[in-house]
């Protein structure tokens, strides 16, 4: 095959110069094709680099390891006694048993079941509109459906570069949102995309936008980006770089909140290609940093557009899209759920947008080994089990483990610290420099064992051997959202379930056993589970004084950075008062209402008219008169 027979793509002549001719031969040889098979490999999307950018500008943060350490703590006990290590184990058969036991699941006797026969509780379907009152909003959708043939993406139309980069992160096809939302967004047109966290989405909008900025001068930012949280934020950013790698000249900007602002600055003063932002942050930078504009913005991606509005940036994302004008940009918003709110949004944001709808898988992987243990009554003894589990699988692999709450994650990191196992926590309880701190302890192996809450471990895209519900979700579609981060691209993977016996438990396993897969009863040997509660039990003062040295640690920490600040004013103070005052998009008369708004509440829970009328009535009665009162009567 001759070079001059290789596919090329816009202007064609000009391409041969992306790439340097030493390179060519070596990296992108033209004999070369696309697998066409299942097999796709993951991004790394937290590389070392960033690690390392971020640990250097990590806040001085309570050692919590150190003080678990203090109390004999993150070292394995070498007490067979205490733990009865000798007896651990499952109970869990070898795998051709395993096997049998799938097959004939639904033959055990109500011991050996998971679930019950008498589960028949639906979970609530999400708010919709009536598809025949916003049809006329969209564009006919028969582009969209035409587009879903490109089986490789090379048919996608992409230049040289970017196949380059696809070739080298080993992405072998485009998935189905990809195939449909990328010749449509090389169109120029707004897209509404449904799609589900792990379908490929971020490859679907990134890949058009490099596509377009390849052929423009760098004079500007053009393209937008926002996400709904810090974590999905870097991710894209790191992915982004990663499908970009070949192209000449592209910047990227990285704007979110919880991190350095000075440097943020100094970084979007360079005007960077293409910025990721989260809103409220953004928001900071447009009217607060000189150098930022966004006058010359060609393309705004909405990310998680559902998460944003559950997560209250509904009157962010208004502010901003009154700030980019909305005639001259592309906007491509995308979201897992279509309720009314994303709808209001949508016919805000958009222009004659094309709808791509792409349905959430219903079932679970093929490789997915789903496991369940029937806790009963036994809700205490989680850790326990928890603890029990760790221990067998910890040299397996990664392991995440869901919890329902903040405060039972950090209380199970100290409980296994105490225990000797090292685990890192993610949730909205900690700093977003340690959130990011534990995620690469993560990413690395300096911790094989994460414990995170649903909404914290969105967007992260690692990878995973093992999901542990240690509390169920609320329903069966967030089940799938977490074991799905395991057993990807035709790897194996393993869930176990810890269900209790309320309905909705009950009928989320139903579900599971109904949507294929692999399913089994993962048997308990319930009296070694009570011996390590005993020790939890027994190291309960220690959990508490670690709890405690923590606290007293913190306020330690915080007490001197409040001494810092106050030294930093009396050293800098000219400088400091002479530096403008940062401005926000609300108005102080919106302050006040808000002001108002707390005062008409009690702890933070709206008080009804009829509740304030009488309490209102109440602290008149409690008023006494004094004898001036009376003798004015008289």
């Amino acid at each position: 095959m001759k070079k001059d027979d290789l596919i090329l793509t816009i202007e064609s002549d000009e391409e041969e110069n992306v790439l340097d001719t030493d390179e060519e031969d070596k990296d992108l040889n033209p004999e070369f094709n696309f697998k066409l098979d299942d097999e796709e490999e993951e991004i790394d999307v937290w590389n070392d680099e960033l690690d390392k950018e971020k640990e250097s500008n990590l806040k001085k943060a309570v050692d919590l390891d150190q003080i678990i350490k203090d109390k004999g703590g993150l070292q394995e006990s070498e007490d067979e006694d205490e733990l009865a290590m000798d007896g651990f184990g499952m109970g869990v058969e070898e795998e051709e048993e395993e096997e049998e036991e799938g097959k004939n699941n639904e033959e055990k006797d109500d011991n050996d079941r998971p679930v019950e026969d008498d589960m028949d509780e639906e979970q609530p379907d999400s708010e919709s509109d009536d598809e025949e009152a916003i049809n006329d909003f969209y564009e006919s959708t028969e582009t969209a459906e035409t587009t879903t043939t490109n089986k490789t993406f090379e048919s996608l139309n992409i230049s040289r570069p970017l196949l380059k980069a696809l070739h080298k992160l080993n992405f072998t096809k485009p998935t189905p949102i990809q195939s449909s939302t990328i010749p449509i967004a090389l169109l120029g047109k707004d897209i509404v995309g449904g799609a589900q966290t792990g379908s490929g989405k971020t490859a679907a909008y990134l890949l058009p936008i490099l596509e377009r900025l390849i052929y423009k001068p760098s004079t500007s930012t053009k393209v937008i980006i926002l996400t709904p949280t810090r974590e999905l934020a870097i991710q894209v950013y790191e992915v982004g770089k990663k499908l970009g790698q070949f192209v000449n000249n592209l910047s990227f900007g990285l704007a979110v909140g919880g991190l350095n602002l000075r440097q943020q600055e100094q970084q979007l003063k360079s005007r960077p290609d293409i910025v990721i932002a989260t809103p409220g942050r953004l928001i900071d930078h447009i009217r607060n940093s000189p150098s930022f504009s966004v006058e010359d913005i060609q393309v705004l991606v909405i990310d998680e557009a559902d998460r944003m509005l559950e997560e209250g940036f509904q009157e962010e994302l208004t502010e901003i899209l009154q700030l980019i004008p909305k005639f001259k940009r592309q906007t491509l918003l995308f979201s897992a759920t279509m309720n009314t709110k994303i709808q209001d949004l949508i016919q805000l944001s958009l222009q004659k947008p094309v709808r791509i709808m792409i349905d959430a898988p219903k079932t679970v992987a093929t490789k997915l080994q789903q496991q369940f243990v029937r806790i009963r009554k036994r809700e205490d003894l989680k850790p326990a089990l928890l603890y029990q589990i760790l221990k067998k699988l910890s040299s397996s692999g990664k392991i995440v483990v869901f919890v329902a709450r903040k405060e039972a994650a950090h209380k199970l990191r100290i409980i296994m610290g105490l225990l000797g196992i090292k685990i890192s926590e993610l949730h909205g309880g900690l700093a977003q420099e340690q959130r990011l701190k534990n995620v690469s302890d993560f990413k690395s192996n300096k911790s094989n064992v994460l414990v995170c809450t649903d909404l914290a471990a969105r967007g992260l895209d690692i990878k995973i051997e093992f999901v542990i519900n240690h509390d169920m979700p609320k329903n069966f579609d967030i089940y799938l959202h977490r074991v799905g981060r395991t057993a990807r691209a035709q790897r194996e993977g393993t869930s176990i379930s810890f269900v209790s016996d309320n309905s909705a438990d009950r009928a989320i396993v139903k579900d599971a056993i109904k949507n294929g897969g692999k399913t089994l009863a993962r048997n308990v040997d319930w009296n070694e589970i009570q011996k390590i509660q005993k020790t939890i039990e027994s190291k309960q003062d220690l959990i508490d004084e670690v709890m405690l040295e923590e606290k007293q640690q913190k306020e330690i920490l915080n007490a001197e950075m409040q001494l810092q600040k106050a030294n930093n004013m009396l050293t800098h103070q000219d400088e400091i008062l002479s530096k403008p005052k940062r401005t926000w998009f609300k108005s102080n008369n919106v302050d006040e209402k808000d002001k108002v708004l707390k005062q008409l509440t009690k702890k933070g829970k709206k008080v009804n008219s009829k509740k304030r009328k009488a309490n209102e009535e109440k602290k008149e009665r409690s008023y006494k008169k004094t004898k001036k009162d009376r003798s004015k009567k008289r």
